[in-house]
């Protein structure tokens, strides 16, 4: 496929829904369940129609042999590599496999399971040359450095017990990437109780625009910057749903009242108002809701957001009972390689050091090493390291 499509197609959100209340969505949901709850159904019945047993046992043999799973992976990589027509990746493909081929073709499981295989009788079991419009290799955005649900350290303000409380909205958060506006990537995603406030949401969006470390300002110059563990508050946020905008109220003068200003300034068309209450007095349940629809959010300056609602859906008894907003998918944050060298992620920034063709200037601990400290006394070059990441 081609790239642009391909990206383009990525960027897109529909269809949309239409407009959800969330209070009566709550109201008649639970009414339903309740109603099903109280209907007689002859639960081994449904559980017998539905079995898959008869199917679990064979695929749990195939990839319980370690012989039989390194088959059905070789001759999948096999088959991608075609369909790519990728000639190198192939031709490696090939070499690795042809003394493991040989291996294959004198075991009598593998050969067993190739005809099971090949006998299938579905036509689309098997790859065709169209699937090559449909497989990609992994991007950034397809790896989850969270190893479980990462629960909030402290539970939000947000009652517990009410109606609102067990209905759980799933949002998507998107942001544009560096070497092309028009391109989205997704970053996070969250689980919030429709009894949270969209500020509950803002709060637990992770951004790299937070970890800016604040700067020192001295007669209008800088002289150093604070020190932050890992990710500070915003400088402030507006998210616009449904033709308005909800500030923080953090100030007198918030995001939302600078939004207001600057469409009237660049004489915009658009038809948007500030809310009646901020986002941190507006529960989510109070706010009509569209799935597949993208929410723009803005902070941090220039820092802008699409937050995009994925499943609107009633409280499960196995779901967690506190720790919301859950925190279900984070992206690895892309790292920045140092300007000298261009191989090794940089761990410092480096300010006002004349040597150096830009500032701040990234640099790897090794390069910056090399560089030894400045000769000038004079200068006042100032050393920051780089946010660290980790797994979850």
């Amino acid at each position: 496929m081609n790239q642009r499509i391909e990206y383009a197609l990525a960027s897109e959100f529909g269809p949309s829904s239409e407009i959800i209340d969330l209070k009566k969505f709550a109201s008649e949901a639970t009414a339903l369940s309740h109603s099903v709850q109280n209907l007689q159904v002859d639960q081994v019945s449904i559980a017998q129609e539905c079995s898959v047993a008869d199917i679990q046992s064979s695929l749990t043999s195939v990839w319980n042999s370690p012989m039989l799973s390194a088959y059905l992976y070789r001759s999948h990589d096999i088959a991608i590599a075609s369909l790519h027509g990728s000639t190198s990746r192939l031709a490696k493909t090939r070499k690795r496999s042809a003394v493991a081929s040989e291996l294959y073709k004198e075991l009598e499981d593998v050969q067993r399971l190739r005809a099971n295989l090949d006998s299938i009788p579905l036509a689309s079991w098997k790859l065709m040359s169209d699937a090559a419009l449909f497989t990609r290799p992994p991007r950034n955005a397809d790896y989850n450095t969270l190893t479980a649900i990462k629960t909030s350290d402290t539970d939000m303000d947000a009652p517990s017990d009410g109606i609102d409380s067990q209905v759980l909205i799933t949002f998507t958060s998107h942001f544009k990437v560096q070497w092309r506006s028009s391109v989205l990537s997704k970053s996070s995603q969250h689980i919030l109780m429709a009894s949270q406030t969209l500020g509950d949401l803002f709060e637990v969006m992770p951004c790299v625009s937070n970890e800016c470390p604040e700067e020192l300002l001295e007669h209008g110059k800088v002289v150093g910057y604070k020190e932050t563990n890992g990710m500070h508050g915003s400088s402030g946020c507006v998210i616009v749903i449904n033709g308005l905008a909800y500030g923080d109220g953090l100030n007198e003068e918030d995001y939302a009242d600078k939004l207001i200003q600057h469409l009237k300034i660049t004489k915009s068309t658009s038809a948007i108002k500030k809310a009646r209450t901020t986002m941190h007095d507006t529960p989510l349940s109070s706010v009509s809701l569209q799935i597949n629809v993208p929410y723009w959010l803005l902070h941090q300056g220039n820092c802008e957001h699409f937050i995009v609602i994925d499943q609107i859906r009633l409280k499960h008894s196995k779901d967690p009972v506190t720790g919301y907003p859950l925190t279900l998918y984070q992206a690895p944050a892309s790292l920045d390689l140092c300007q000298a060298c261009t191989r090794i992620p940089a761990v410092w920034s480096i300010v006002g050091d004349v040597r150096l063709e830009a500032s701040p200037c990234l640099l790897c601990g090794p390069c910056w090493q090399s560089m030894g400290e400045p000769t000038n006394e004079d200068e006042e070059v100032l050393v920051l390291p780089l946010p660290k990441y980790k797994l979850w």
